[in-house]
């Protein structure tokens, strides 16, 4: 058996776009003046393993695409939109993330740190937030590339959900033939057929109780968090996105990135 059939093959409608022009665009962003009271937690702790060696002394968020760290570019889509107060829950190589974007004051916003103890997963820093926000906020990762809309992921948030997760839509091609059965009846046979799915896109909207469901200190991812929130009955929503969506986060489409810009240095 070949190694290609022994996995399954995916795509993700949105990542294989240009997005060179959102790139250009987060290089000369400005705060409107109409500005957003909402916070805007980034998730940047993380130990960058996907992209292995290039994380070995460079934190993945600082990343270059085009002079600038990938970090940068996210944030500049946010501040275009209003968004002007941010927090980045930061642990490995953190203080290259501390010297770069400081306070904020460059872009004209406002940005504070947490500081991860220990590894906390992309849930747990939600629990050192020095002041529990008094609506609804937008978490999301750090590594990835959008022309998402925040402001209607919150417009379409219910203040009574826990969570809003942005969701789009993966094909996957199952390398084997499928069987359908009834009992020992073979009904039907499909040859590598593809499968569509939804998943997380690693964006959210979160209401400030879904905090009280984490214990200070613990490690606890946001899936596995949502999944807490189902399971003592919280409702969690799902906003599907057809918005350009790139994971800068994994290292061939973080390769092909900077090919497509025409960028060799990094």
């Amino acid at each position: 058996m070949s190694d290609s059939a022994e996995t399954m093959s995916y795509h993700i409608p949105g990542e294989d776009i240009d997005i060179s022009d959102l790139i250009a665009q987060t290089r000369t962003v400005t705060l409107p003046e109409v500005r957003r009271p909402e916070l805007v937690m980034i998730m940047a702790g993380g130990l960058g393993q996907r992209m292995m060696p290039l994380t070995k002394e460079v934190p993945k968020p600082m990343l270059p695409i085009v002079g600038a760290p990938m970090l940068e570019h996210i944030i500049a889509q946010m501040i275009g939109q209003g968004f002007c107060r941010f927090v980045f829950s930061i642990r490995h190589f953190s203080d290259q993330i501390v010297d770069h974007f400081g306070n904020g004051e460059r872009w004209g916003v406002d940005i504070s740190y947490i500081e991860e103890p220990h590894r906390l997963g992309t849930g747990g820093s939600l629990a050192y937030l020095d002041e529990r926000p008094d609506m609804p906020f937008i978490v999301a990762n750090a590594d990835l590339l959008t022309d998402l809309d925040y402001r209607k992921v919150l417009a379409f948030h219910d203040a009574s959900s826990a969570v809003t997760m942005c969701t789009r839509q993966a094909e996957f091609q199952v390398p084997y033939g499928v069987v359908e059965t009834m009992s020992d009846r073979v009904l039907s046979v499909t040859e590598k057929p593809t499968q569509s799915v939804s998943i997380s896109a690693g964006m959210y909207a979160v209401s400030p109780e879904l905090i009280d469901l984490i214990d200070k200190g613990e490690r606890i991812d946001m899936p596995d968090l949502i999944q807490r929130a189902i399971e003592v009955g919280r409702t969690v929503r799902s906003m599907p996105i057809s918005d350009r969506w790139v994971d800068v986060g994994r290292r061939d489409m973080f390769q092909r990135v900077l090919e497509n810009l025409g960028d060799t240095g990094a």
